[in-house]
């Protein structure tokens, strides 16, 4: 099984492939290189990015999921928000991994083998927190926190290319329905927030399934929020892996593809559309 592949995107930036089509994306100064995200854990992931680079790697992790942390116990300097810590202790180990990629692959996925997975991570993690800059020569990368799909989900600007990886937080299929997952009401706090430095990119990258999205998403997303915290979304009956009673905000004919049009969409719990009261 072929675990990676690349491409390279922009001048500083190449974008790797992980089995089960989930992105990681590899940016590189002059003196230096950053690793956003680690992907799956399937397959040797640092050997990969090691064919591709010279410079020394650390890896800035948007999140805790396995999809997103899985291969950071083969790297030494990983940042990932605190608030995600202990979701990426839980989630992003073996059997979690093994059992993201059966359901993503099917047979291929069910027959991975321990040996095929990176090692769970033991080290522990660097904090990342909102603001923090990380200059790797003549590229400048800024964290930005924008909670919802996790409580410590981060994008990451790059200044000098004026593009941001929304990753999950703001996608065509926005997942907010986990219990480490802010309720809607919050989740468009957050994202009235993001709304606010817009200005500073035109480009916009994501994770899943297709590169980059139109920085319109935002808007998109917002709106679908305000549907369903009025009661005027689809309500589609949705299911993942083993959750049930989910939620899809907004019909599609195939995932991503609204059949109204629209761009931006939210599968959600439709016990968490509000905030918590104290």
């Amino acid at each position: 099984m072929e675990f990676y592949t690349h491409e390279k995107i922009t001048p500083s930036t190449t974008k790797i492939t992980n089995v089960g089509d989930v992105f990681c994306f590899l940016v590189e100064g002059n003196d230096s290189a950053m690793l956003i995200d680690a992907g799956i854990g399937a397959g040797n992931l640092r050997d990969y990015v090691e064919k591709l680079t010279s410079k020394p790697v650390s890896v800035l992790l948007t999140h805790g999921h396995c999809d997103h942390a899985g291969a950071a116990g083969l790297f030494e300097t990983v940042y990932l928000n605190q608030a995600d810590w202990e979701l990426a202790s839980r989630h992003a180990g073996i059997e979690m991994r093994k059992s993201y990629l059966s359901f993503v692959l099917g047979e291929a996925g069910r027959e991975l083998t321990d040996e095929s997975m990176c090692p769970d991570r033991t080290a522990g993690y660097l904090p990342l927190t909102a603001g923090q800059i990380f200059r790797l020569g003549g590229i400048t990368l800024e964290a930005v926190a924008v909670p919802g799909h996790t409580q410590g989900m981060t994008c990451v600007l790059n200044r000098e290319e004026g593009s941001i990886l929304f990753g999950d937080a703001c996608n065509p299929n926005v997942f907010l329905w986990g219990e480490e997952s802010s309720s809607v009401e919050e989740y468009l706090e957050t994202l009235e927030n993001l709304k606010r430095m817009e200005d500073r990119y035109d480009t916009v990258y994501l994770s899943h399934a297709v590169t980059s999205v139109d920085k319109s998403i935002l808007d998109g997303v917002m709106e679908v929020c305000r549907q369903i915290i009025s009661g005027k979304d689809d309500g589609i009956p949705y299911s993942f892996m083993d959750y049930k009673g989910l939620k899809l905000a907004k019909n599609v004919t195939v995932p991503g593809m609204r059949t109204d049009g629209g761009l931006g969409n939210i599968v959600y719990n439709p016990a968490n559309i509000f905030r918590k009261k104290n």
